[in-house]
């Protein structure tokens, strides 16, 4: 049965080891992604560096207070297909609400930054197989999107859809859950597009705010976000 027929549940990830069995699926759909070919030029001669890159991606993900990892699950086998990360910022109630802590959470936090120290004394990541003028550029990046968004808000991190799983929706339905959560608070929802992904974007209601350069081209991304109906109603639902 195709994957195009085959009924997919939206699950959430509720554990580092079950965030790890999603690491396949991401780097089969980032593959060809225009970042990581600038980041990791050489992932498919080491595809050992692109499987570490996103363990390390799922486990800041999983570690960050008002994460939420979603995956798509074929019902008939189990296997994941398509997967989401967002994330509540902001210091109401109702982010407080998204952003409680755990032991696993903290724990996850620590051995981030015990890795990111280690890479620090011992020199930084592989230079053979890791560009860090290409880290620089997106960190100035990410940083020039954040300058964008309010406080109080629900960003997507990371949408990836399995290549054998495009055109069903999923896609789709994986990014409405964080619009769903944005609009019952009655506050944005942010993301940086890829230029291939933004006319879903668009139709699911984003508009671009700014862009955010990721090469020394300068080269950019489009930064999006959702507003609210009312902007009384998001001061009201986004303040103390």
């Amino acid at each position: 049965m195709s994957l195009s027929t085959t009924s997919l549940k939206i699950v959430r990830i509720s554990s580092l080891q079950e965030a790890y069995k999603l690491v396949n699926l991401a780097c089969e759909c980032f593959a060809d992604d225009p970042l990581y070919a600038l980041v990791l030029p050489k992932r498919f001669e080491h595809p050992e560096c692109f499987r570490e890159a996103w363990q390390t991606n799922f486990r800041e993900e999983y570690g960050k207070p008002g994460s939420v990892i979603l995956a798509a699950r074929r019902e008939s086998d189990g296997e994941f297909v398509a997967f989401a990360v967002w994330a509540r910022y902001g210091s109401s109630y109702l982010a407080q609400s998204w952003q409680g802590d755990t032991w696993d959470k903290k724990l996850m936090r620590l051995k981030t930054t015990m890795g990111n120290f280690y890479e620090t004394i011992t020199g930084g990541p592989d230079t053979n197989l890791v560009s860090t003028d290409a880290l620089q550029y997106l960190a100035t990046g990410a940083k020039v999107a954040e300058s964008y968004y309010p406080e109080e808000r629900w960003g997507l991190s990371w949408l990836g859809v399995s290549p054998k799983c495009q055109r069903t929706g999923i896609g789709r339905r994986l990014a409405q859950w964080g619009i769903d959560r944005a609009e019952e608070e009655r506050v944005p929802a942010v993301l940086v597009s890829s230029n291939s992904g933004r006319p879903l974007y668009e139709k699911l209601g984003f508009k671009e705010i700014g862009q955010a350069t990721f090469d020394k081209e300068g080269n950019a991304q489009p930064v999006m976000l959702r507003p609210v109906d009312d902007e009384a109603d998001n001061a009201e639902g986004g303040g103390q």
